[in-house]
């Protein structure tokens, strides 16, 4: 799977505290399953086919964030989000992964004097014609994106979510025949796999841990994830270091399918070494994880769950945050109506609000309620 579902992740751990069994019964998973599967047809486009006046005018089948056509865009971490189920085909994802390759630069672009390209960077979304889009709050494919309160550079996680999609293709065709082929770039050809590790040095990276970085909030901006594009975070960073930790186990699985046991080695001697420090760097007294050590120093509620979900922090910081999601469930300081809080409404730090915010308080990313359930998590949850 290549994003934890917070909210079902926190209740589970809620649910769980209290119950034994299966949190769901066979039949509410099976409904649940069957309402999953009509959400992802109806939000996904064949090539030359239109929804509205929106028409996928790639040669691939594409996947928008929703049916209602929102976010007319193949957006790149919501698509991969989709993934780790049975709702898109191999032969999909393929599309995907070639698409996604089609616009990354082998070198970095100057958009303008205030955003930067790096080389290899994945963009953030893709539009109907095929043209990248790298920063969020536009559509422009061209200098009139990023920069501001969209950062210097791109979302930091989308570099990770390319990885996991081609992860996850192999996971269903247990065929490294794609990983070891050539795919075509923005500017040449290149192979997966050389280029799925060029991808992962992209997220700047403390020298000692691994762990994703970013710099001052006034010069850089950085996005640690698009879920969170309208916050300002700085130091080291909490969530896409869990997507960092996540990859670098599927680069060690896919290298290893591949003969290179050597490269296999690597990766998983970096997944360990980044578990290890994000539950040193990150860890609360409280059982919380920090979403980043310094602008952003708050409780991650999103963070914190899909830390645990993805086996990147040790048994007993599982363990306390577990018990830390499980009571703010119960409190009701993270949840309402079902939907769920990137932060905790007690939060002493700025008033159960992010300190540094360009969203309305008590609003979308800034204090607003989401719900991103997974159905690979829901199944891991029920069964």
């Amino acid at each position: 799977m290549s994003n934890a579902g917070p909210i079902l992740l926190l209740l589970c751990s809620a649910t769980a505290a209290s119950a034994a069994g299966p949190v769901l019964t066979p039949e509410d998973a099976a409904f649940l399953h069957e309402q999953g599967r009509k959400i992802v047809a109806s939000a996904c486009l064949a090539p030359g086919a239109a929804s509205g006046k929106w028409r996928n005018s790639t040669p691939y089948a594409v996947c928008v964030p929703g049916g209602n056509m929102g976010y007319p865009a193949f957006w790149v971490r919501d698509a991969v989000m989709m993934l780790g189920a049975d709702f898109i085909p191999a032969t999909e994802i393929e599309g995907w992964i070639r698409l996604i390759a089609s616009t990354i630069r082998r070198e970095a672009w100057n958009v303008h004097s205030e955003a930067v390209v790096p080389a290899y960077a994945v963009a953030d979304h893709i539009n109907f014609d095929g043209r990248a889009t790298f920063y969020p709050g536009t559509y422009d494919s061209g200098t009139k994106q990023g920069g501001g309160k969209y950062g210097k550079y791109p979302p930091l996680d989308d570099h990770f979510f390319f990885i996991t999609a081609v992860y996850e293709r192999w996971k269903m065709t247990r065929s490294t025949a794609l990983f070891a082929s050539k795919v075509k770039t923005f500017t040449g050809d290149l192979e997966l796999a050389e280029l799925c590790e060029r991808v992962y040095k992209v997220a700047p990276a403390d020298e000692a841990s691994g762990l994703v970085t970013a710099g001052d909030v006034k010069t850089e901006n950085a996005k640690d994830w698009g879920f969170c594009d309208g916050i300002f975070k700085s130091g080291k960073l909490l969530f896409p270091s869990v997507l960092k930790h996540n990859t670098a186990n599927q680069l060690a699985e896919l290298f290893a399918a591949a003969g290179d046991r050597s490269k296999a080695r690597r990766y998983s001697g970096e997944a360990r070494r980044l578990r290890n420090a994000i539950a040193k760097t990150f860890r609360r007294d409280d059982g919380w994880l920090r979403s980043a050590t310094e602008v952003g120093n708050q409780p991650d509620v999103w963070g914190t769950a899909f830390a645990v979900w993805s086996g990147a922090v040790d048994r007993a910081t599982a363990q306390r945050a577990g018990r830390a999601l499980a009571a703010a469930y119960r409190a009701r300081t993270a949840v309402r109506d079902g939907q769920v809080r990137h932060i905790l409404t007690g939060d002493p730090t700025n008033g159960g609000l992010w300190q540094q915010s360009s969203v309305a308080p008590g609003t979308y990313q800034n204090g607003g309620y989401w719900g991103t359930p997974h159905k690979r998590l829901l199944k891991d949850c029920v069964f």
